[in-house]
């Protein structure tokens, strides 16, 4: 009898460990769950949806811009400065506003950001000569500069730091699909009703975003430390220069120098040919959009530098083919090529940018990211023109070789070093 007592103690006890056990198990399991996401998978979404329409509205306005300076009465001249004046302020306002989101949260910056993008469009629609335009233009970029890096940081704070290169990669995504479908829409849609109602539709609608945004849930608590100047100046410094950003930072200019190279010289090149750019374009796009998540999922397993190096030396190999010929299907192996080199080094580069910032850095780090990105095209834009006309198209195809090439050896040079420290 005693002993028959003594095993049902033991079976009691055993049981009771098991399920110790099992309710271990399911929190940790549990625990990793909430650990994926800071917020709910709708706010998410709405966030990316935020992003889409803070990219999509310059995008819609690329191919019709210039074409509706010059009905408005602009000179050439004056032209290419209503065109060029966004990037000018574009580029200022993500380093100077990138602060203000850490400063005063993402939440509201990310409506005003919205807000001034709506307000821009409306002064499109309404314009009546150039100097109106270009007023447009310029409140344009600086509602681009809190509202670019207010969704960059916001979706950081929301993914974990071990899935940053799966949360940048779902960031990532919205950017490539605002710039598929805002190009393909843009001219088409302008045609179909007219540019100044395209601009007044897309106003409301950024209007209607911009309060929709109110609905996120506030997930960052900015420092109630109040900074002199100095301070600042040496918190800004602190971010931008570290040793850590060298390799995101770089890789992003390298890939948007070699954009600037496509955009300008080589849709010129295939019009030449007789080729409709736009379409070539589009397989870059799709192909860096299908390879985003995979290559954020990649980034994450294997390491951010390692999945920059690949898409470097992608982005070369593509003007590798490039410069081969420009018969079909010569420039749509390259543009494969480049969307996947695209899709890989976005996600691995902004997931770096993540990981080696603290939430209260997050803001001056992904606007001086986003600066990096329009400042790339900037510069390889009117390089690559002017190494068109002074040179040949193979001295120009060349450097979006050898630029990447020696992005790449810096951080080959750079991870042996790091790995040795």
């Amino acid at each position: 009898m005693k002993f028959q007592f003594t095993n049902l103690k033991t079976k009691v006890k055993l049981i009771s460990v098991r399920k110790l056990i099992y309710q271990k198990s399911s929190d940790d399991t549990e625990g990793k769950k909430q650990k994926n996401l800071t917020i709910g998978r709708k706010y998410v979404f709405l966030a990316l949806a935020l992003s889409f329409m803070v990219n999509f509205d310059s995008n819609a306005a690329i191919p019709i811009i210039a074409t509706y300076s010059l009905s408005l009465g602009a000179s050439l001249l004056f032209m290419g400065f209503i065109v060029g004046i966004y990037s000018m302020v574009h580029i200022p306002s993500n380093l100077i506003f990138g602060r203000l989101v850490d400063k005063f949260g993402r939440k509201r910056l990310i409506a005003f950001g919205i807000f001034l993008d709506g307000l821009s469009m409306l002064l499109y629609a309404l314009a009546q000569d150039p100097f109106f335009l270009l007023f447009g233009r310029i409140i344009h970029g600086i509602g681009g500069g809190f509202g670019g890096p207010a969704t960059m940081a916001y979706i950081s704070d929301a993914t974990s730091q071990r899935r940053s290169g799966r949360g940048m990669a779902l960031y990532g995504m919205s950017i490539g699909f605002s710039n598929l479908i805002g190009f393909m829409l843009g001219g088409l849609v302008a045609q179909i009703i007219g540019v100044s109602n395209l601009f007044f539709i897309l106003a409301i609608i950024l209007f209607a975003m911009s309060f929709t945004s109110l609905l996120l849930p506030s997930i960052y608590q900015p420092s109630e430390e109040k900074l002199n100047l100095r301070r600042e100046i040496s918190q800004f410094r602190k971010v931008i220069f570290r040793k850590s950003m060298i390799s995101p930072y770089f890789s992003m200019l390298a890939m948007m120098f070699n954009m600037g190279i496509v955009t300008t010289a080589y849709t010129v090149m295939l019009d030449d040919a007789g080729y409709t750019a736009g379409m070539i374009l589009s397989i870059m796009v799709i192909f860096s959009i299908l390879i985003h998540y995979p290559a954020g999922k990649l980034s994450d397993k294997i390491g951010y530098t390692k999945v920059m190096l690949i898409g470097l030396l992608l982005i070369a190999s593509a003007f590798g083919v490039f410069m081969i010929s420009l018969e079909i299907p010569l420039p749509m192996i390259g543009m494969a090529l480049l969307g996947v080199g695209h899709g890989l080094i976005f996600p691995s580069s902004a997931g770096m940018v993540k990981e080696k910032t603290k939430g209260s850095e997050s803001g001056v780090a992904t606007g001086t990211f986003y600066a990096l990105i329009v400042a790339g095209v900037a510069i390889g834009g009117p390089i690559s023109g002017f190494s068109l006309q002074m040179y040949n198209t193979q001295f120009t195809l060349a450097l979006g070789i050898i630029i990447p090439l020696i992005v790449a050896i810096s951080l080959l040079v750079l991870y042996k070093y790091h790995r040795k420290d």
